[in-house]
């Protein structure tokens, strides 16, 4: 699978930081040869990807209603497996997002899901952000790492994890129980919902407990890219805490 970004700033801070998730470069033919847009293309050769010249004809058949655009690259997507084949087995630690529409945050979340160690990213295939050039972009080259898996009925997916042994906790506002407080070194997955709407009844009601992030504040929520990072980051500290001192 692949996806595209387009335009010469997305595409350069994807050939600055994660050239490896190209798949190939494309140009027009007849781009005006900028210094800064040879450099681009320059630098991508160097990096070792693959620069493809396109006619202004085969650019727009690619590009759609960007077809004005001179410079794009299309991204690896890693493979994503069958929920069915993800099991306590293997200690995942999985994101599930509950209503996220915003490609930006899917991207955040993502590139957060990739550094700090998550098998995969899990959304339902309906009222869930599309994995665009804008999502792309925002995960930073993560897409080619981090699995997203789009399933038809998120609830029912959660049970299917449960089943599969994996510990399953829905992130809800004026929760009980904080997300410090529970155990992320064992098998995860953690749901997150939409900001304002949170994670639907019939999803938290599939999972084994529920958990917010108590805040100092006036502030009751955060973005979902935004908590997403923090779950993450308590829960590769605690599974860094966890590993046996060498």
């Amino acid at each position: 699978m692949s996806a595209r970004i387009y335009g010469p700033n997305a595409v350069g801070e994807l050939i600055a930081t994660a050239p490896g998730a190209i798949a190939v470069l494309f140009v027009r033919q007849d781009r005006k040869r900028s210094q800064d847009l040879e450099d681009l293309v320059d630098a991508a050769r160097a990096a070792g990807v693959k620069v493809k010249e396109l006619t202004p004809e085969a650019m727009k058949t690619r590009a759609g209603s960007r077809g004005g655009t001179v410079i794009a690259a299309e991204v690896r997507v890693a493979q994503a497996p069958d929920v069915s084949e993800i099991t306590a087995d293997t200690h995942p630690l999985l994101v599930l997002l509950d209503g996220v529409t915003d490609p930006h945050n899917l991207g955040a979340i993502l590139r957060s899901a990739s550094a700090f160690g998550a098998e995969a990213v899990i959304v339902p295939k309906r009222n869930s952000a599309p994995l665009n050039d804008a999502a792309v972009r925002s995960s930073a080259g993560a897409a080619a790492h981090t699995p997203l898996i789009r399933v038809t009925n998120l609830a029912r997916t959660v049970r299917q994890l449960r089943d599969n042994g994996i510990w399953t906790i829905a992130t809800t506002v004026g929760a009980p129980t904080s997300i410090w407080e529970c155990d992320l070194t064992l098998p995860t997955a953690v749901v997150i919902g939409a900001e304002g709407k949170g994670v639907r009844p019939g999803v938290v009601k599939a999972c084994d407990l529920q958990a917010g992030l108590p805040l100092p504040s006036p502030i009751g929520s955060l973005n979902a890219s935004v908590f997403a990072g923090i779950a993450l980051a308590i829960a590769a500290r605690a599974r860094k805490s966890a590993e046996p001192s060498s």
